[in-house]
């Protein structure tokens, strides 16, 4: 039986870190008043007041700079870097942000976005050898090999064989055959894989699905701007599971189609699995609106 590895921990669900402060102006600015009349005995500054005016300056000004310390210290850290910073933080592991599409006269070049790199980034480390490569460091180093993969699986089988399944990037996921075999010479280097382990590289197969949508709404609200927001909070959800293994659940494209103003949602499909090799794309999606009692 195929085993597929380990998810990656969830960044977004990590506590906030302890250095981060709640910010409050007007405690800063009490402290403040506090300190002045503690300093200077029947002090007493009325709002109006160029002392009190002073205070507020100064109370504005350190809720910035503690601001300014709660920025500095999230940028350090992966699951809140941002832009140059995160790039800062990925050389440590030696990863580069991937260019998706060069520059031309008309446009100018589109590199990876953060979230995808944050994700190569925090699987970087599975590729060191010292702790022996995982089925993670297979995936990060298929990410980093070209910016038409957008997702890679891995899955063992039996005998010390493990495949490795890639998606694409661009239109349902399809990878091309010469994206196949450069991921393929990858792993033919030398300290590539583990000495026990025959790796496999393979194109996700692709599984297109179709949608029908029906949105029950009480009389009033405007059925042209519930549709278009049902559309798109659906087609962000399928986005999300299009990946290789990912099933794409009929609950969850129900809620997401349930937004304001929507008492229920009808849905004319169950479950849409990929299986471990195959990733579910959404090919065509109708959303209809029906009118319920008033």
């Amino acid at each position: 039986m195929a085993l597929t590895s380990s998810a990656a921990l969830d960044l977004s669900k990590l506590p906030p870190p302890a250095f981060v402060e709640t910010l409050d102006y007007e405690a800063i600015l009490a402290d403040l008043i506090a300190e002045a009349k503690d300093r200077m005995p029947g002090f007493a500054p009325r709002e109006s007041s160029p002392a009190m005016k002073l205070l507020e300056i100064f109370a504005y000004r350190e809720m910035l700079l503690r601001q300014r310390f709660n920025d500095v210290g999230r940028s350090i850290m992966l699951a809140f870097g941002h832009d140059a910073d995160l790039d800062h933080l990925a050389a440590f592991y030696g990863v580069d942000r991937l260019l998706i599409r060069p520059a031309t006269d008309l446009e100018p070049e589109v590199l990876e976005d953060d979230d995808s790199f944050r994700a190569r980034i925090q699987l970087a480390p599975e590729e060191l050898p010292y702790a022996g490569i995982t089925g993670a460091g297979y995936r990060s180093r298929a990410l980093r090999l070209s910016p038409a993969i957008k997702d890679v699986a891995t899955i063992k089988r039996e005998g010390g064989r493990v495949d490795v399944v890639l998606l694409g990037r661009e239109g349902d996921g399809t990878v091309p055959p010469d994206i196949v075999q450069l991921v393929t010479r990858s792993f033919l280097e030398e300290d590539a894989v583990q000495l026990t382990d025959i790796v496999t590289i393979r194109a996700a197969q692709i599984l297109p699905y179709d949608i029908a949508l029906t949105l029950h709404v009480r009389p009033g609200p405007d059925q042209s701007l519930l549709r278009v927001a049902a559309e798109e909070a659906v087609r962000r959800y399928a986005a999300l599971r299009h990946r290789v293994g990912a099933v794409v659940f009929a609950q969850m494209l129900s809620s997401a189609a349930s937004v304001g103003g929507v008492e229920h949602v009808g849905i004319g499909s169950a479950d849409i699995d990929p299986g471990p090799y195959g990733a579910a794309w959404l090919r065509d999606l109708t959303v209809d609106v029906q009118v319920i009692g008033g």
